[in-house]
């Protein structure tokens, strides 16, 4: 199979397709931040890497059998005019749109915000899809009256997924318009019960796994850099593709002080959620929990109240242990264990190992980008794979990449009786 993907980020489609273990062939990524473009290079292996898609020669690329492109949003306006290509023009979903009509790939998969739905008032929706699908074309299954003379002619289906519905715990709605150039039905994968919560994702908890679907063979994961060791165990696979793997960490990954939030941004945003308590608006600061599902991850690495911050138990060693011994009335701590609990937390939890004492505390965090990198359907192999790239970076990465698993179950519905 051959593929190219505009707006490539850190390759989301090919990483979809590597995981369900479909051979393919890498034809041009296509990526104008140079951070990504580092983290892609690092992770895939494209024939040709364009920087720009407006200056692309688009007759030079050989035709392909799967084009991705999560392009962004822009208006433009279609009352009166009615002009079709003229219309998009100045757009990049016009350069997408060129692409795909000198192109013509049997299969494109398009991906954006949710609210393009209802951008411009739903004008700069409904051009898209007439652009697409007039001169020949359906849309949903059904005929439509072609208002574009231009039109590419494709079969498309468009429907709004939810990352939440396809096995990760992140609440991220995404408009997929998926073509064919020759006309097939086809249908949306369903939403499927959500067995992870926010808890299982995170780094420093022993229990944390990857659920990843896709994989024929597998070898122990051994994170030499992290000191990481994982086991692999076999487990049913939701599809007739391949089996599937559950990725299990043997022990955690300890987060660096600095993602923890200091007490003068928690009494900043305690107050912001205080005033927004106030103005009845939906726009304040929420503490998860473990069973809690992520907000929608944003391409930023600055903080703010509406980000995913945690409630966790941090360990700390501490002086004060006998005072700690007192408040809590233990006597003895050396056979203590500690218990990483889906639901609610205990008071305080302390131990003891050999001499020195050990406290834990609730304490308050961001998400760490590992853990950003896991909500957007990406294995810890993957994430360490990537080198010399700072956090500001992976947390944008993260945000604006299509999430896999997503992906997957798309790629699932396309290809499921395709020939690895």
């Amino acid at each position: 199979m051959k593929i190219g993907t505009d707006f490539s980020g850190i390759g989301a489609p090919e990483m979809a397709l590597k995981y369900l273990g479909i051979d393919f062939e890498s034809v041009f990524a296509c990526e104008i931040d140079k951070y990504a473009r580092q983290s892609f290079e690092q992770l895939h292996k494209p024939k040709t890497f364009y920087n720009d898609i407006t200056t692309r020669n688009h007759k030079e690329v050989e035709q392909l059998d799967l084009y991705v492109a999560g392009f962004p949003c822009q208006a433009f306006s279609m009352a009166g005019k009615r002009k079709g290509f003229e219309e998009a023009r100045g757009t990049l979903f016009f350069n997408v749109a060129e692409f795909i009509q000198i192109n013509q790939p049997k299969v494109f998969v398009l991906e954006n915000v949710k609210g393009l739905l209802s951008h411009d008032k739903g004008n700069t929706f409904q051009t898209i899809v007439d652009i697409l699908s007039n001169g020949g074309g359906t849309q949903n299954g059904q005929i439509s009256l072609d208002v574009f003379e231009d039109g590419l002619g494709y079969h498309i289906y468009w429907q709004v997924l939810n990352t939440k519905d396809y096995g990760i715990p992140q609440n991220r709605e995404r408009i997929f318009i998926v073509g064919f150039k020759d006309f097939r039905e086809f249908s949306f994968p369903k939403p499927m019960e959500l067995k992870l919560r926010l808890g299982d994702m995170l780094q420093d908890n022993p229990k944390s796994f990857n659920l990843i679907d896709g994989f024929n063979s597998f070898n122990k994961i051994k994170y030499i850099d992290n000191k990481i060791c994982g086991t692999i165990t076999q487990h049913q696979s939701r599809s007739g593709i391949t089996n599937g793997f559950k990725i299990q960490s043997d022990v955690s990954i300890k987060v660096d002080e600095k993602y923890y939030l200091s007490d003068k941004l928690i009494q900043t945003f305690t107050k912001h959620k205080e005033r927004h308590t106030e103005k009845e608006t939906g726009f304040k600061w929420e503490v998860k929990k473990n069973d809690d599902i992520a907000n929608c991850l944003r391409a930023n690495a600055s903080l703010c109240p509406t980000d995913n911050t945690i409630e966790v138990l941090k360990e700390v060693r501490t002086d004060e242990a006998k005072k700690k011994r007192k408040e809590t009335g233990t006597n003895d701590f050396r056979d203590k264990k500690i218990e990483w609990r889906r639901q609610d937390y205990s008071n305080t939890i302390t131990t003891s190992l050999t001499n020195d004492h050990f406290i834990k505390q609730k304490k308050i965090r961001r998400l760490t980008p590992l853990e950003c990198w896991r909500l957007q359907g990406f294995r810890d192999e993957d994430f360490f794979s990537v080198k010399d790239v700072s956090d500001t970076q992976l947390y944008k990465q993260a945000g604006n990449s299509i999430t896999v698993n997503v992906l997957m179950e798309l790629f699932k519905k396309l290809y499921a009786n395709h020939n690895k």
